[in-house]
């Protein structure tokens, strides 16, 4: 909660001015503040409905549709506050942080190329490591040294064949 010193200036009739100032004036905690301090106390995520109605009836205001859109409304911008399904909100210090996801390689095992439905049949067998990061130049390069190497098996093997 912040404060507000309200500062009076006052000028006088022969050119000199006072200034006098008022003792500091509380702001009117805003609504967020009050729902961090409802979510704090209660401990766990509440019902969205339950949490709007306590924090209007602490602010003692009536539970008018446009009041309850406007707590929501704020409660959705706040960085503090987090949806944590099934209608509950909670903090977003008690949400679990994110983690990286790996994203998962592909796996060649006996797949065939376009090149394959030809008379030529080339098999590729290629076992990738799913624990390791691959770039997809080496995954091409891989794929690259086994179509050459079979192609050379295969053009070995015709010129054997029609001898």
């Amino acid at each position: 909660m912040g404060r507000i010193y309200c500062l009076t200036i006052q000028r006088l009739k022969k050119g000199g001015v006072t200034l006098t100032h008022s003792l500091p004036q509380k702001l009117k905690p805003s609504d967020e503040d009050i729902a961090v301090k409802i979510l704090a106390a209660q401990g766990r995520p509440m019902y969205y409905q339950d949490f709007i109605v306590e924090v209007l009836s602490q602010q003692e205001q009536p539970q008018h549709p446009a009041a309850i859109s406007r707590v929501l409304t704020q409660i959705n911008l706040d960085a503090r506050f987090t949806y944590v399904g099934n209608g509950e909100w909670g903090l977003k210090v008690w949400a679990p942080g994110k983690s990286t996801r790996k994203v998962p390689t592909i796996t060649l095992l006996n797949k065939r190329t376009a090149d394959d439905y030809g008379n030529d049949e080339v098999d590729l067998d290629v076992e990738l490591d799913l624990d390791k990061e691959l770039l997809f130049d080496d995954v091409e390069e891989d794929v690259e040294e086994i179509v050459d190497t079979e192609a050379e098996e295969v053009s070995y093997q015709k010129d054997n064949s029609w001898r």
